[in-house]
Order: structure tokens, then C-alpha cells, then sequence
């Protein structure tokens, strides 16, 4: 295949992502990684009690049987008051311990937090994300959400 083939194929796959994810966004189905990359939207709203709160798209991101070394990313959309700093997603629970070393992270961005999901095991890890106002100090409470990660790994 030719170079222009590769793009256009890349750029016709990222376009139907797109309505995908749009299509989504009020949907409770978690999203299942078949492909070395799997991204959930994450937007900050009004709650009905006037506060800020962080919405996901997927709140669950389920690994196709066998996958390993997927890229699980955050998307920051939607909300230019706020921003991803590098402790912005935060495994919890139980099977906390040792998860630095089954989702290394990435380099983040302000808008991006994409790390590795490496799927050694079949475990079901809770996490946290946490969005931050921009300028916010260090110690001022993020606006936060959270969601599981299923490694489908037999």
C-alpha cells in the first residue's frame, strides 16, 4: 500500500471513532479496547446542585480477550476552565497495589492522560479521575469521577 492509501484509511477510522464516540457519549455501555488504543471523553458540567462535575463517556473500559499493551487514554473536551495534571487518574480499591506496574503512564498533557495497560492478569481495577481548575494551587480539590478497567484476559 501507498503512503496516501495508509492515510486515508487512518483518516476514515478516526472519522467513524469520532461518531462513535459521539453517538456514545449518552450511552452506559462500557467500551471495549480491541485496538492498540482506546480513549474515553472526559467533560466537566454543571451538577444539578450547581457544582462542577466530571462526566466520562465510558466509564469502563473492557480489554478484548488476549489484548495486552493497549494505550487506555482520557480525553479532556469541552472544558477550558479546567485541565489533566500528572496524577489525574488514580487506580483504587483493592488491587491498587502493584497497578504502577500493570498502567505505567504515558507523557500527559493538559488535555490528555493516556497510559499503558500492559493486561498480566484478569483483575478488575477501580480508578479515579481528577480534573483540576486551571491555575488551581497544589491541594485544591479536583472535580472527580470514576470507573473500572477489566482485563478480559483469558
Amino acid at each position: 500500500m501507498n503512503r496516501k492509501t495508509i492515510l486515508g484509511i487512518a483518516v476514515v477510522a478516526g472519522l467513524l471513532g469520532g461518531i462513535h464516540a459521539a453517538a456514545a457519549q449518552t450511552s452506559s455501555t462500557p467500551a471495549t479496547c480491541m485496538y492498540p488504543w482506546c480513549w474515553t471523553h472526559v467533560q466537566v458540567v454543571q451538577g444539578a446542585g450547581g457544582a462542577p462535575v466530571a462526566q466520562l463517556v465510558w466509564n469502563e473500559f473492557r480489554m478484548a480477550k488476549k489484548a495486552s499493551g493497549v494505550t487506555l487514554g482520557w480525553l479532556l473536551v469541552g472544558s477550558p476552565d479546567y485541565e489533566l495534571r500528572p496524577d489525574s487518574v488514580v487506580i483504587t480499591g483493592v488491587n491498587a497495589a502493584g497497578s504502577s506496574a500493570q498502567f505505567p503512564l504515558r507523557q500527559s498533557t493538559a488535555v490528555q492522560f493516556p497510559m499503558d495497560d500492559l493486561n498480566t492478569n484478569d483483575l478488575t481495577y477501580t480508578y479515579e479521575i481528577r480534573v483540576y481548575k486551571k491555575g488551581a494551587p497544589p491541594g485544591t480539590a479536583p472535580v472527580v469521577a470514576n470507573g473500572t478497567i477489566v482485563n478480559a484476559f483469558n
